[in-house]
């Protein structure tokens, strides 16, 4: 019906103009009229003939289908022509409406079986209340051409902007340059969409069909595909903004990639993305691949072999070595026997590695094994002072479930002279932009010689051990722990430096004394002990610090025997722990003074 008014009044206003020289106003109001896009009332015209060139005016309300209220607009066409039936003319027309400000011109041909409409727009600016669609300082062109044939619309249109910024929730095209075309046909209420390409600057070519229910706004079929676009484009427009708030939102990247998916009946039936020579950086740091080649299929009635391969990486600075890993993809799960991450002179070994996505959720669960790897390559990857001995460890499972990772069983490594494990370890949202993990460490016959030596730290000869207990780390960062060192039970050397005792002074920081038998201390370098201990319950960013005994004004950390013995005495118990990182940090780069009372 809404047409049928629409060519009615085209021809009545061409008609009326070209015979009613001595009317100099004519005015004209309807009340309501329904159509299948929404609806329009209040409409009021008016044609002024006063002028040189007659202007047409309109006000009126509009109510588009699925919205809740009617928008009051304003149209107005100065230079307004309509010198043949059926055609109609604007050189200098405007819309305004709320949030919407859109000068244009317009040249509209319209018949009772075609119709066609050139738009030219300039410096347009839109939005709407809920902020998920704007648009800024809009130049460019619509045109839209449709032809009736057998009760069936024949059409084909194109938009391309070359000034101006447009935002469609989730993406933004802050570049202009960029061109759709499209064409098609419409029998009611199906728009098959046959042949649409968009050009995006910076982006490239992507083509497309599709079927659309006008009266539900329902989808059917989709079939879209893009060749060789730029990756980093792809990403900043496309992809990023869906994964804003997981761990892949903040990346650079680069390379090739050719795509497609397909929807049909409202349902997922097929997708690709091919990536080549393609680079991905964390600009946070937590992770990068270089020069990626990936196939990525999916399909949901057949299986999909998967490939990724890269020649370097790093994960939290650990590097990555050539990587070549296959799997099969079949509908919503993802299995394969092994894969393997080279990793310094070693590797991470996973095997029986089984995902599915169930109810929008990921579970996945593998068993884990570590080739041995250097600790002296390692602790150089880390910027740790030198280590020796090697690094393994395994795991009989890991498992995903509830955007939540846990390790059943524990991790043994094996270094200076002992043994360090982890158990109990579980991380909440790993992916996510605040990790949150949670684990217990268990150290047994570390050798402190080996390991004082290696930090710098003064001589300490015998065997320690240690507990870090409820440790709760978010975004890597230590909030919670209940930490304990102590010296191992048995029989074995324990002898102690000057300068250990000046760095465990230091350590202590203010109210800490190291009280030594002052008539040897100028023959002897070094000391007997009996015990040395330190714990300190994290809540936050305080520890409360404690030794191996209690005394009525502090706690011993290190509690002498013999002669020539040393104590170590602590007297604050609450410390920052970011003042206790920076006094160890200090300690290792050999800047403590001795402190002696």
């Amino acid at each position: 019906m809404f047409r049928q008014f629409s060519i009615a009044c085209v021809l009545w206003l061409s008609m009326f103009c070209q015979q009613a020289y001595a009317i100099s106003t004519i005015q004209v109001q309807v009340g309501e009229v329904d159509a299948p896009i929404g609806q329009l009332k209040n409409m009021q015209f008016q044609v002024d003939l006063k002028a040189i060139e007659p202007t047409l005016k309109l006000h009126a309300e509009v109510k588009p289908i699925r919205e809740p209220a009617f928008i009051p607009f304003d149209l107005k066409c100065a230079q307004f022509n309509t010198e043949k039936i059926g055609h109609i003319d604007c050189l200098n027309g405007s819309l305004v409406a709320k949030q919407v400000k859109m000068p244009f011109s317009i040249n509209f041909v319209s018949y009772p079986n075609d119709f066609s409409m050139n738009m030219a727009f300039n410096a347009a600016s839109f939005s709407d209340e809920s902020g998920l669609h704007a648009g800024e300082n809009l130049t460019g062109k619509i045109k839209l051409a449709a032809k009736n044939i057998n009760r069936s619309w024949q059409w084909n249109g194109s938009i391309s902007w070359d000034e101006g910024e447009l935002f469609w929730q989730p993406f933004y095209f802050g570049k202009a340059g960029n061109k759709f075309d499209v064409n098609g046909t419409f029998k009611a209420p199906l728009l098959d969409i046959e042949n649409a390409s968009l050009l995006v600057n910076e982006v490239g070519k992507m083509t497309g069909n599709a079927q659309i229910n006008t009266r539900t706004n329902a989808v059917k079929n989709i079939n879209v595909s893009a060749k060789d676009v730029d990756f980093a484009g792809l990403y900043s427009i496309f992809l990023k903004p869906m994964v804003e708030k997981s761990a892949f939102g903040n990346l650079a990247v680069s390379g090739k990639a050719d795509w497609q998916f397909e929807i049909k009946n409202l349902e997922p039936s097929s997708f690709e993305l091919n990536l080549r020579d393609a680079s991905i950086e964390d600009k946070n740091g937590k992770f990068a691949l270089s020069q990626i080649n990936a196939h990525l299929p999916w399909d949901y009635d057949n299986a999909k072999a998967v490939s990724i391969a890269y020649k370097s990486g790093h994960i939290l600075n650990m590097p990555l070595g050539d990587t070549k890993l296959s799997a099969e993809v079949n509908r919503y799960s993802f299995t394969a026997p092994q894969l393997t991450l080279p990793i310094l002179d070693g590797a991470l070994n996973f095997t029986d590695l089984s995902a599915a996505i169930i109810a929008d959720n990921w579970y996945w669960h593998l068993g884990m094994h570590l080739t041995p790897i250097s600790m002296n390559e390692f602790s150089k990857t880390l910027d740790w002072p030198s280590m020796q001995g090697k690094i393994s460890g395994q795991v009989p499972q890991v498992s995903y479930a509830g955007k939540q990772l846990m390790m059943d069983g524990a991790m043994t490594f094996n270094v200076f002279g002992g043994t360090i494990g982890m158990d109990n370890l579980k991380i909440d949202d790993p992916l996510g932009v605040v990790p949150r993990l949670y684990a217990d460490l268990l150290m047994r016959n570390l050798d402190l010689g080996d390991l004082t030596r290696t930090f710098s730290f003064g001589n300490i000869e015998g065997k320690l051990d240690g507990d870090v207990k409820n440790m709760v780390l978010e975004n890597w960062k230590p909030v919670y722990l209940d930490a304990s060192i102590q010296t191992s039970e048995g029989k074995h050397v324990k002898k102690i430096s000057q300068r250990a005792v000046e760095n465990i002074t230091a350590l202590g920081g203010e109210g800490t004394a190291a009280a030594l038998q002052r008539t040897f201390l100028r023959f002897f370098k070094e000391f007997n002990y009996d015990k040395i201990g330190l714990s300190c319950k994290l809540r936050q960013d305080v520890c409360e610090m404690g030794g191996v005994e209690s005394t009525k004004t502090g706690y011993v950390i290190v509690k002498g025997r013999g002669i020539p013995s040393v104590n170590v005495n602590g007297y604050t118990q609450n410390v920052s722990l970011s003042d206790l990182l920076g006094r160890m940090k200090r300690i290792t780069d050999g800047n403590t003074k001795m402190l002696v009372k």
